[in-house]
């Protein structure tokens, strides 16, 4: 777990760095995230009869909101950096930011309306406290089965490729490596009287498998083969909602 990740986004030149360089065009995890975009644009409208209030929690510099760019109501994200928020305004995110201290988000529910709840790129770095705050937010905003749905993102997918890295690479006490398995979600999910209903994935390979020679072949395989190999995806969205 990375002990300072709630601490690191408060320098605006990390900020900067993560939005301009980790998401530049043509990245790893740019394309990543084109193909979420891209799977989201068509689940919401068919998942929720209405357009839904958006709840991202850790919103960051509201990319899920981007995203989501009118297929909700209206967005809300919650994050803990003043500077996230801000570069999310400087790069047009929709919606409303809220800045909150830790562990006191809380959604802004609107009755009668149907809530998604997000949280991408945040379990996986997190520890078990800050990773029930997140279930706690959304059972506020999810108070029983028909309130709607949550997506959470887990990078880190034990069953996966990435998992070798922990199995034959040269990790010492300095490197930072977290894994996350399905009985793990499932376990999260259940313990604040959630389900999983689906996952989705988005590819099965990681970063250095992206870069030369083989790039290409890992992004065409990827393309074709990261949704209906979804178990084994090293990205993966779970879909849950209430019991």
């Amino acid at each position: 777990m990375a002990s300072n990740y709630t601490e690191v986004f408060q320098d605006p030149g990390a900020v900067d760095k993560y939005a301009e360089r980790t998401y530049a065009p043509g990245t790893f995890s740019s394309i990543v995230s084109g193909r979420q975009a891209g799977w989201l644009r068509g689940f919401v409208p068919n998942a929720f009869a209405t357009r839904p209030v958006h709840h991202d929690f850790a919103c960051g510099t509201g990319r899920v909101s981007r995203m989501l760019a009118g297929m909700v109501a209206v967005s809300h994200g919650y994050d803990t950096s003043e500077a996230m928020l801000q570069k999310g305004r400087e790069l047009g995110t929709p919606g409303y930011a809220h800045l909150v201290r830790p562990g006191l988000a809380m959604p802004a529910v609107e009755p009668g309306r149907p809530a998604l709840v997000t949280a991408f790129r945040f379990v996986l770095n997190v520890d078990l406290h800050l990773r029930d705050q997140l279930m706690d937010f959304a059972a506020a905003a999810l108070p029983d089965a028909d309130a709607g749905l949550l997506l959470v993102e887990n990078h880190g997918n034990a069953s996966s490729l990435r998992h070798l890295r922990k199995t034959f690479g040269r990790l010492d006490a300095s490197t930072w490596f977290q894994e996350l398995s399905h009985s793990e979600m499932r376990d999260l999910f259940a313990r604040h009287g959630f389900e999983l209903v689906g996952m989705q994935g988005f590819t099965l390979f990681t970063q250095g498998c992206y870069r030369a020679p083989w790039g290409w072949a890992s992004k065409a395989a990827d393309a074709a083969l990261a949704s209906p190999m979804s178990k084994w995806a090293t990205d993966i969205v779970y879909i849950a909602r209430r019991r």
